[in-house]
């Protein structure tokens, strides 16, 4: 508890803009693909504070600390007591794509594509230490985040192309629309870029 407090409260007194470090995403996201990291929270749906951990593993400071866990204006995850506290946008996928969109320099969106693209196709605009969303398309919106950590092949499918690692289902260097995983809702999946 006592590092995760000291994670917590030096994060969250940090300025809000920063300096995001990409590759340092990237390097905290390769590091913890395949286990957690208990200076945080876990999840049984952990992909969104995964990416967050990321993020703030790249140097993106937490904003808002303590103010209201459901506006998405506000970042942050803290220890209190015996319990951890966390904002929507920490832990939902959708809530942190709008938190990056209100939050220069958290995002912009570079466009979206569907999960069905084929294997020989990568989005150019995506590069490492980006954020990708999935809206699986059965009704409930975006509900996934991955964090694109590099280029190259699949160890699993053998698709070459951007990859990704998330949670959840842990994944170290997924290709980037989880086809290769989601055969059954590739048609209606999409897949939105934030970089």
């Amino acid at each position: 508890m006592g590092l995760a407090l000291a994670l917590a409260t030096s994060v969250a007194v940090a300025p809000n803009a920063s300096a995001y470090d990409k590759y340092g995403a990237a390097a905290y996201a390769d590091a913890w693909a395949l286990g957690r990291n208990r200076a945080y929270p876990s999840f049984g749906s952990d992909c969104t504070n995964f990416v967050s951990q990321a993020l703030v593993g790249g140097g993106f400071s937490m904003v808002g600390y303590p103010k209201s866990t459901t506006d998405d204006h506000n970042w942050w995850v803290a220890p209190h007591y015996w319990w951890w506290d966390w904002t929507y946008s920490w832990s939902s996928a959708s809530h942190l794509r709008q938190f990056l969109i209100w939050h220069v320099p958290g995002g912009y969106s570079q466009g979206q594509a569907s999960g069905s693209s084929a294997s020989t196709w990568t989005p150019s605009s995506v590069v490492t230490g980006d954020v990708l969303f999935y809206d699986w398309g059965g009704g409930e919106g975006i509900s996934h985040a991955s964090m694109q950590v590099g280029w190259g092949t699949d160890p699993n499918s053998g698709w070459y192309g951007n990859y990704v690692d998330q949670h959840t289902t842990d994944r170290r260097h997924a290709f980037w629309s989880l086809r290769p995983y989601n055969s059954q809702m590739a048609s209606t999946t999409t897949v939105y870029f934030m970089t």
